[in-house]
C-alpha cells in the first residue's frame, strides 16, 4: 500500500471519529498516564530500592561525586524514586498507600532537592533527570508538599521547548507533564502542540524526519535506530495517550508516523536486529542492537483503529520484529537519498549499505563514547541471513575492518581523536526500482581514494571497487564481512570462502583471505564510562589486500545466501552475474536471468549493450535498466551529486531527457518505461 493510499485512508478514518466532548482533558490525560504508569511497576525492585535507601535519602551503591558527561549515576537515584511513587499507587501493590513508602519518597527527593544535582552534559540537566521526575511527581499530585511542587517544577522548567526532533519531543513532553501536574492548560496545549509539529518531514539540511523517512540528526548523522526509536515510541505513544482530547494530533501527522515506521525505519534491519549503520553512536552501548520498539510502535498506531490495509501492514511489521510464526517476509530495496543509505530485503537474506556524502556527517560521538567508529559511513555493508550475526560484537570488533569497507590497516586507530565530519565528495547515493537497487560511492578519506559501488538483486549483493590509490605507504584492504563465527567454515583457497550461510565470491582478479580469531576486550574499549569486565567471542573475517600504498587497485565480489557448503560451491560455478565494467568512471553489472543491468556513471560515458545498441549518458548518475516483454525497457536513475535537474540518456537509438526531482527530493530515483 503506498504511503498516499495510507494517508488518505487514514485521514478518512479520523475525520469520521467523534470529536472529544469531554469537559476536562487535563484529567483525562493524568487517568491515562497513570494507568500506563502503573501497569508497569517493579514491585520486587521497588521493594529493593525502599530497602536499601539510607536515612538521609541517598542510596549507598549510587557514586553521588561522579561527574562523567555518560552513564551519570545520578540519573538512577531520580528513577528508583518514581519507581517507588509507582509501587505507591499502584492498585494491588502490596505498598499501596504505605505512609512509610511515603516518607521515605519524601527524603529521596528532598536528598536531591537539597543538593541540586546537575552535570556537565545539558541533556541530563534538561532531558534525562526532569522525565526521571515528572511521573513521580504526576503520580503523587493530589498528595505532594509544597516544598516538593515548588522543587519539582523549579527543575522540570529547566527542559525548554527548543532543539530538534527526538530532544524537541522529550523537551515538550516535559513542559505538558509540567502543565498537567501545575493545572496549567495553556502549558499543556503548546507543548503538545509543539510535538505535533515535530512531527513532519524537515527541509533540506534540517534534523529530524528526512523526506525518505530516514531520520537524521547531531549534525545530519543517520539515526533511525538510536534516536529515531525513541521518536517512534514516543511519538506513536503520544498519538495513542492524546486521542479524543483536543490534543489530538492532526490526521496528516499520524499518517507520518505510520510512513516513517512503514517505508524508513523497518528496512534498516532483519526481524528484531537492527542494522548497525543506523544507530549513531548507541552502537556502543550495551544491550542495544535489538529493534523490538518497532513492534511496540506499530501496536502503539493500532490503537487507533486504522482501516484494514493499513492494520495489517502494522500488524504484519510487528508480527515480523517479534519473530512469529507465519510472519510475510519483507521484500524489495528501498535507497534512502536523504541519508546515502541503500537497504535489500529477500526472505531470509538483508544487505544494506551506506555511504557519507558532503552533505551528511559520517558518525556520531560523546566524548568518551563510541571511540572507534571512524569508518562506520565508509562504504559499510551490514549483511545477515537470520540475525544476530553481530549481536555485541562491537567491542570485539577490529574498527579498521568494518564489513565494506576500503581501509587502512594500520597505524592504528587513535581513540581520542574526533571522528565525527562530513564527506569531500557529492557523488554518494544510489537508484532504486524498489525490487532492486544499484549504490555508489565516490570514496575519499585523508587521501585513500576509491570508486565503490553495490549490486543488489536477485544474485546477492555484488560489490565493485576502482581506482584505490593512497597517498600513503600504509597497507590498504577492503573487508567483505566480519562477524561473529557460527559454525564451520569452508574455502577453496582464494576465490570461495563459505561461513553462516552465505557464500563470498571472489570476481576477476579478486583474491580473498579469512580467518577466525577468539578475542577478549570489554564496553570500556569502545566506551570509557562503560564496565572494564571481560567479554569474549570468535569472530570470522574476510576480506581482500591491497597491498602497501596501492595505486589504481581493483576489487569485485559477489556475497550471496547458501545454505551450506555444497550450494556455496554451486554457485560459485554459475554466479548468476556479470561484470560490464569496473574502472574509476564506470561500474557495471548484468543479472541475466532478470533482463537487469544496474550502472554507475561516475562521469559521462557509454556502455555496449549488445542487441540493444549503447547505453550512452551524458551526465554522471547511477540506473538501473530492466528489459521487458514486448521490446520495452525500464530504466530507473538517479543523480547521487544531487545537482541535476534532467537525466540525458541514449539506449540504442532512443534518446530521452528525463526530469530529475529537486528540493527535498533531490536524489530520489525516477522510472520510466519506453519501447525501443
Amino acid at each position: 500500500m503506498s504511503p498516499l493510499r495510507r494517508f488518505l485512508a487514514l485521514l478518512c478514518l479520523l475525520f469520521v471519529m467523534p470529536e472529544a466532548v469531554r469537559a476536562d482533558d487535563l484529567a483525562v490525560l493524568r487517568t491515562r498516564l497513570e494507568s500506563e504508569w502503573l501497569a508497569e511497576t517493579d514491585f520486587a525492585a521497588a521493594r529493593e530500592s525502599l530497602a536499601s535507601l539510607g536515612r538521609d535519602g541517598s542510596w549507598p551503591d549510587l557514586d553521588y561525586a561522579n561527574r562523567e558527561g555518560t552513564n551519570w549515576p545520578h540519573l538512577s537515584h531520580m528513577e528508583r524514586v518514581t519507581l517507588l511513587a509507582r509501587a505507591y499507587r499502584a492498585p494491588g501493590s502490596p505498598l499501596a498507600r504505605d505512609p512509610a513508602l511515603r516518607a521515605a519518597i519524601g527524603r529521596a527527593w528532598e536528598f536531591w532537592f537539597a543538593r541540586d544535582f546537575t552535570n556537565v552534559n545539558w541533556w541530563y540537566n534538561e532531558i534525562g533527570v526532569p522525565r526521571a521526575l515528572a511521573p513521580g511527581l504526576l503520580l503523587l499530585r493530589a498528595e505532594l508538599t509544597p516544598r516538593e511542587l515548588e522543587q519539582g517544577l523549579r527543575i522540570l522548567s529547566r527542559a525548554k521547548i527548543q532543539a530538534e526532533s527526538q530532544n524537541l519531543v522529550w523537551l515538550a513532553e516535559i513542559n505538558a507533564l509540567r502543565g498537567l501536574i501545575a493545572g496549567d492548560d495553556d502549558l499543556v496545549a503548546r507543548a503538545y502542540g509543539r510535538i505535533a509539529a515535530e512531527i513532519r518531514v524537515v527541509a533540506p539540511g534540517a534534523e529530524g524526519v528526512q523526506a525518505d523517512f530516514s531520520l537524521l540528526q547531531h549534525r545530519r548523522c543517520l539515526y533511525n535506530h538510536g534516536y529515531g526509536a525513541s521518536f517512534a515510541v514516543d511519538a506513536t505513544r503520544l498519538a495513542g495517550l492524546l486521542a479524543g482530547t483536543r490534543f489530538a494530533l492532526p490526521p496528516e501527522r499520524v499518517a507520518l508516523l505510520e510512513s516513517y515506521l512503514l517505508d524508513g525505519s523497518q528496512w534498516m534491519g532483519l526481524g528484531p536486529w537492527q542494522d548497525w549503520g543506523a544507530r549513531g553512536r548507541e552502537i556502543a552501548r550495551v544491550g542495544r542492537g535489538l529493534g523490538t520498539y518497532l513492534a511496540i510502535a506499530a501496536e502503539n498506531l493500532l490503537t487507533l483503529d486504522p482501516p484494514p490495509p493499513l492494520a495489517a501492514e502494522l500488524r504484519d511489521l510487528a508480527a515480523r520484529v517479534r519473530e512469529k510464526p507465519g510472519a510475510p517476509a519483507l521484500s524489495g530495496a528501498r535507497h534512502f537519498w536523504r541519508a546515502d543509505f541503500t537497504a535489500f530485503r529477500r526472505p531470509g537474506f538483508y544487505a544494506s549499505v551506506r555511504g557519507f556524502s558532503d552533505r551528511l556527517a559520517n558518525t556520531d560521538f560523546n566524548g568518551p563514547e563510541n571511540l572507534y567508529a571512524h569508518h562506520l559511513a565508509d562504504g559499510a555493508t551490514a549483511l545477515m541471513t537470520r540475525g544476530g550475526e553481530y549481536a555485541a560484537i562491537f567491542p570485539l570488533w577490529n574498527w579498521q575492518r568494518i564489513p565494506g569497507t576500503t581501509a587502512r590497516q594500520n597505524p592504528p586507530l587513535e581513540p581520542g581523536r574526533a571522528r565525527r565530519e562530513r564527506g569531500s565528495r557529492a557523488f554518494v547515493g544510489g537508484v532504486t526500482n524498489g525490487n532492486a537497487a544499484f549504490a555508489a560511492f565516490d570514496f575519499e578519506r585523508d587521501g585513500l581514494v576509491a570508486k565503490k559501488s553495490w549490486f543488489l538483486a536477485d544474485a546477492g549483493l555484488v560489490a565493485l571497487g576502482a581506482g584505490i590509490t593512497d597517498a600513503t605507504e600504509a597497507p590498504v584492504a577492503t573487508t567483505l564481512n566480519q562477524a561473529l563465527k557460527r559454525g564451520p567454515i569452508y574455502s577453496d583457497g582464494e576465490t570461495l570462502v563459505w561461513h553462516d550461510g552465505l557464500a563470498y565470491l571472489a570476481l576477476g582478479d579478486t583474491r580473498l583471505r579469512h580467518m577466525a580469531e577468539s578475542r577478549i576486550e570489554s564496553w570500556r574499549r569502545i566506551h570509557k564510562n562503560l564496565p572494564a569486565t571481560p567479554v569474549a567471542g570468535e569472530l570470522f573475517t574476510v576480506w581482500t589486500d591491497h597491498g602497501a600504498a596501492p595505486r589504481e587497485a581493483t576489487y569485485a565480489y559477489l556475497v550471496t545466501p547458501a545454505a551450506d557448503e555444497t550450494a556455496a560451491r554451486t554457485r560459485a560455478a554459475a554466479p548468476g552475474i556479470r561484470i560490464l565494467a569496473n574502472t574509476p568512471s564506470l561500474q557495471a553489472v548484468a543479472e541475466p536471468s532478470s533482463g537487469l543491468l544496474g550502472a554507475a556513471f561516475f562521469s559521462p560515458g557509454e556502455l555496449d549493450l549488445g542487441a540493444l545498441g549503447k547505453l550512452v549518458v551524458d551526465d554522471a548518475c547511477v540506473l538501473l535498466l530492466r528489459v521487458l516483454p514486448g521490446s520495452r525497457v525500464e530504466l530507473s536513475v538517479a543523480d547521487p551529486a544531487q545537482s541535476l535537474s534532467h537525466a540525458r540518456i541514449r539506449v540504442g537509438s532512443t534518446r530521452m531527457e528525463i526530469p530529475l526531482p529537486s528540493g527535498s527530493d533531490a536524489g530520489r530515483s525516477v522510472t520510466q518505461t519506453f519501447r525501443l
